[in-house]
C-alpha cells in the first residue's frame, strides 16, 4: 500500500507542475491565429466575398516595361495598391521621361468601364489611355501619336 501512495504523489506532483509550466509557457507565446491586421495599419484591402468564394478585390502590383518605339527608350513602371474599386496606385520613375514626356508625373492607374486604362495625375490630368493587347500587355490609345507598349514582367 505504501508503494501506491508513492506512485500517486509523484504522479500527482509530476502534472501540477507540468501544469504549471504550461501556463507560464502559454501565457508569454500569445495565440494570434484569429487576429486579422488592421487594414488602415497594414495598408491592405480586405477580399470581396462573390457568391460564398472568397476572391481579390483587384489584381496584384505589377511591374511593366514601358517601350517607345520611335525613341527606342524603355523604362521600368509599378502599377501599385488599390485606391478605390477602379483606382490603383501608379509610379514611374525620373527616367521614364525619356520614354514619354510626362510618364514620371503620373501617379493614378484607372480602369474605365471600356476596359481601357487611364495614367494620370495627381490633379487628375490624364497623361495616357491604354487598351488591353496580347496577354500581359497594354498598347496606347490617346494620344495617337504615342508609340508606346506596356509588357508585364513576371
Amino acid at each position: 500500500m505504501k508503494a501506491y501512495h508513492q506512485v500517486l504523489g509523484i504522479s500527482a506532483g509530476s502534472a501540477a507542475v507540468c501544469a504549471v509550466l504550461l501556463s507560464f509557457w502559454t501565457a508569454q507565446a500569445p495565440i494570434a491565429l484569429d487576429e486579422m491586421p488592421d487594414p488602415i495599419i497594414s495598408g491592405t484591402t480586405a477580399p470581396v466575398a462573390r457568391l460564398g468564394v472568397m476572391t481579390a478585390s483587384a489584381s496584384p502590383p505589377a511591374v511593366f516595361s514601358v517601350s517607345n518605339f520611335s525613341r527606342k527608350t524603355v523604362c521600368l513602371v509599378e502599377r501599385g495598391a488599390t485606391l478605390t474599386s477602379r483606382s490603383r496606385d501608379f509610379f514611374a520613375p525620373p527616367e521614364c521621361e525619356s520614354v514619354w514626356p510626362g510618364l514620371a508625373r503620373a501617379t493614378n492607374w484607372t480602369q474605365n468601364e471600356d476596359g481601357s486604362v487611364t495614367l494620370s495625375t495627381v490633379h487628375g490630368a490624364p497623361v495616357l489611355t491604354l487598351i488591353r493587347g496580347k496577354s500581359f500587355s497594354y498598347e496606347v490609345a490617346d494620344p495617337a501619336e504615342a508609340d508606346l507598349a506596356l509588357l508585364m514582367v513576371p
